[in-house]
């Protein structure tokens, strides 16, 4: 769809993380900033480790993407489980996640289904009041967040002419994160979703918005990429992004529980570290699809 293949952005990917290092490296030569940079670096490190993962799995293509993929299912959903309803529901969790995630790359058209389903499901939770402390209506919101996302974003990336904007879009998330980490550890005072996700500020945000859409445009015109365009995907990414990153708190605020169950230290859960990603993803591969992208 794009016209760049998979080891292209794989290497963009990588040109992508040693501009990290190079931009941490800077920022230990400003004065004062030798702590941060510290920080910086360790949390780029247990990055550079999802990343080049992520990266290899998509270089290795669908015998290692379907496997993987299941897994990311199956581990998203159990740690949301074990927030939302509880460590003894957790397997059940991650049982359904799998499942939803098999059954789109088994019968690829239940991914616009459970689109449909999703579409649905937020207009009757967004809409309706109703008591949210059942076990259905958690259920409901596991189905939300990010049990059906995760299925479609499964679907898409195993599409061939969607994967490549798949992987993109993870890029594009971690620069829109890693920048947005940055600027709001420098500038960073007013806390933009106090309740949700107190650490994140308004700084932060724009800070890394701005440096998501310089990718972009820079991307563009390297690439020959239409930039309008370009740009206006950079910033649905970005907005959906923020919303995945948003629902996988939620959850944890609804259930009063800190933290999701830790994979990599500095990053946390499934949920810590891909949210963006599963949100972002699915709604993009599905965007592009609907329109004849994919």
């Amino acid at each position: 769809m794009i016209g760049l293949t998979v080891p292209q952005i794989s290497l963009a990917g990588l040109l992508f993380l040693a501009a990290g290092y190079a931009l941490v490296g800077s920022i230990r030569l400003i004065p004062g900033k030798a702590a941060l940079a510290q920080d910086l670096f360790q949390a780029l490190l247990s990055m550079t480790i999802v990343a080049g993962s992520l990266l290899a799995l998509f270089l290795l293509g669908t015998g290692a993407l379907v496997p993987a993929l299941l897994l990311l299912a199956g581990r998203a959903g159990f740690e949301a489980a074990h927030v939302r309803l509880g460590p003894n529901m957790a397997a059940a969790g991650g049982a359904v996640g799998l499942a939803l995630s098999l059954a789109t790359m088994l019968w690829p058209v239940l991914a616009l289904v459970f689109a449909g389903g999703w579409c649905l499901l937020l207009a009757r939770f967004v809409m309706v009041p109703a008591p949210r402390d059942s076990k259905l209506w958690k259920w409901v919101e596991l189905l939300l967040f990010p049990l059906i996302p995760a299925a479609i974003l499964s679907w898409a990336a195993l599409n061939p002419d969607l994967r490549p904007t798949i992987l993109i879009t993870y890029i594009l998330i971690e620069t829109f994160d890693s920048y947005a980490l940055v600027a709001g550890k420098m500038f960073g005072k007013t806390k933009a979703f106090p309740v949700l996700s107190p650490r994140k500020t308004i700084e932060g945000l724009f800070g890394g918005a701005v440096c998501l859409v310089l990718t972009a445009l820079v991307a563009a015109l390297v690439l020959g990429l239409p930039m309008a365009a370009s740009v206006a995907a950079a910033c649905v990414i970005g907005a959906f992004a923020i919303g995945g990153d948003l629902a996988a708190s939620r959850l944890k605020r609804a259930a009063g529980v800190k933290d999701y169950p830790v994979v990599l230290p500095k990053q946390g859960g499934i949920l810590d570290i891909l949210d963006s990603w599963i949100a972002a993803g699915a709604a993009l591969g599905m965007a592009l699809f609907l329109l004849g992208g994919g």
